[in-house]
């Protein structure tokens, strides 16, 4: 087994007495089958240093803690009898930790083998001893095609102002369905429909970028529908040479992009193919570079879904870390705290790097330390248990950490934007004669109930924060940013 993995401490070039620098931490729920490529890419980590690795098993009912005996005997295992979350199972784990780093690492994420060693770097660089936490650069998993679509627009009502493209209901590449693997954030309004039929309406123009393997011509299905009969161009970067997928493909006069014209027939949902030759460039894409809040509370990734050409290669301060992929000093982590547990999942790294901000110090960003990702492995992407999570969180969050007039109006539109969004539901069933939407009204009324369940807690926590702080609120308000 290498020694970077082992427990007690050992990492290339060290020996296995050497007293650990640092304490990896993967909170892991029934993910048997993410585990080995995250803990086999951990294993082969160089550094000059010692580390050792936990993994947070939070009451999983698969294989995962019997895999783990079986083929990692080098990890410490901490047990839960109950899912706490990220929050609260990154937690179990770091209010043990005695080393002098932390480092959280999803058990979705795969890191390359010099990204430890990138990721503590800069606490022995000039200005180190200010750092509170380093974060790197994380990006998807797969490698993507990217597509660029246009088609006419039309209006949908009086009660719906957006202009609606086409309505895509299945992706698939080489015969796989790939349609919850779509990064569509540029091109839809996002996911439509039940959870297990979901659907996508696309804007008039935009960008979509589809998972493929990394080399070889690509099959690539949609299935679709629209208000009436009507063309979309779908265009993507290649040669320029003969094109082969059949009646309306066209190559692009003298230039690197290629075509197709491709048929919606109408309100029933038609399946077009079209093949995409291996000159097409596959293309990284970012899912995280560290973290932006926006002025009206809410959080974000930075450069999110945006493809790697190199714009964030340089090292830069960041208001916020990433969860998966930051290091912190775990003498200030102790300190702070680590997450708060009430918070469970989301929005728990972003509460955590405000404080560590409202200690004076600062966070970095380093591009060396990479990591690639299975986005939304343990938890989908606007499902009811996303919604509630980050809805309630960032409330949560602006309650304990921004100055009152920005916790106060966001906190106050939440329930006037859910009394909107009930008015309008009733309105287009009664309209419709059918029965009104109701569940995303109700969840937001659960959201409501469990802030204002903690709302006392979270009071107390932000008059802690503020006795503590170096650094003002209003100060730490201007990394907010503009959408």
């Amino acid at each position: 087994m290498p020694a970077a993995g082992h427990p007690d401490g050992g990492g290339s070039g060290s020996g296995w007495g050497e007293r650990p620098l640092a304490t990896i931490v993967i909170v892991n729920w029934n993910g048997a089958h993410l585990l080995p490529p995250c803990l086999d890419a951990v294993a082969k980590q160089v550094t000059g240093f010692g580390f050792q690795t936990w993994v947070v098993d939070n009451a999983s009912s698969d294989h995962s803690r019997a895999m783990l005996a079986e083929r990692y005997p080098w990890v410490r295992v901490i047990e839960s009898s109950r899912n706490l979350g990220f929050a609260g199972g990154n937690n179990l784990a770091l209010r043990q930790v005695s080393t002098t780093y932390a480092v959280l690492l999803n058990n979705d994420a795969i890191p390359e083998p010099d990204w430890l060693a990138n990721l503590l770097a800069p606490f022995d660089q000039p200005g180190g001893d200010k750092l509170g936490a380093v974060t790197g650069k994380v990006v998807f998993l797969p490698r993507f095609l990217r597509l660029r679509l246009e088609t006419p627009t039309f209006s949908p009502g009086p009660h719906d102002s957006r202009s609606l493209g086409a309505r895509i209901s299945s992706v698939t590449v080489n015969g796989r369905d790939v349609l919850r693997d779509v990064l569509w954030e540029k091109l839809t309004f996002g996911a439509e429909g039940p959870p297990t039929a979901p659907f996508f309406w696309t804007r008039g123009n935009g960008e979509m970028l589809v998972p493929v393997p990394e080399s070889g011509t690509v099959t690539l299905g949609l299935t679709w529908a629209a208000e009436a009969a009507k063309t979309v161009m779908l265009s993507w970067d290649g040669h320029s040479g003969p094109a082969d997928g059949g009646p309306g493909w066209a190559a692009a006069d003298g230039g690197a992009a290629r075509f197709a014209a491709l048929p919606v027939t109408g309100t029933e949902p038609n399946a077009v193919s079209v093949t995409i030759d291996d000159t097409a460039p596959r293309v990284d894409v970012i899912n995280n570079v560290g973290g932006i809040v926006l002025r009206d509370g809410y959080g974000a990734d930075r450069g999110y879904q945006e493809v790697d050409t190199g714009q964030f290669s340089n090292p830069e301060e960041v208001f916020t870390a990433c969860g998966n992929g930051m290091a912190m000093r775990a003498e200030l982590g102790h300190d702070l705290g680590w997450f708060d547990d009430d918070f469970f999942l989301y929005y728990e790294d972003t509460d955590l790097s405000w404080r560590i901000r409202s200690r004076g110090y600062s966070i970095r960003y380093v591009p060396g330390a990479v990591l690639r990702h299975v986005h939304s492995a343990s938890s989908v992407e606007w499902s009811p248990l996303f919604v509630f999570h980050t809805d309630r969180n960032r409330l949560l969050m602006l309650t304990k950490d921004a100055t009152l007039p920005l916790a106060a109006a966001a906190v106050a539109r939440y329930p006037l934007t859910t009394a909107s969004i009930a008015i309008r539901t009733l309105r287009q069933g009664w309209r419709a004669r059918s029965r009104p939407a109701v569940r995303p009204t109700l969840l937001r009324l659960k959201v409501i109930a469990s802030y204002l369940r903690l709302f006392p807690s979270m009071v107390g926590r932000r008059r802690e924060i503020g006795r503590t702080a170096s650094e003002r609120r209003r100060a730490l308000q201007d990394w907010l940013v503009s959408r």
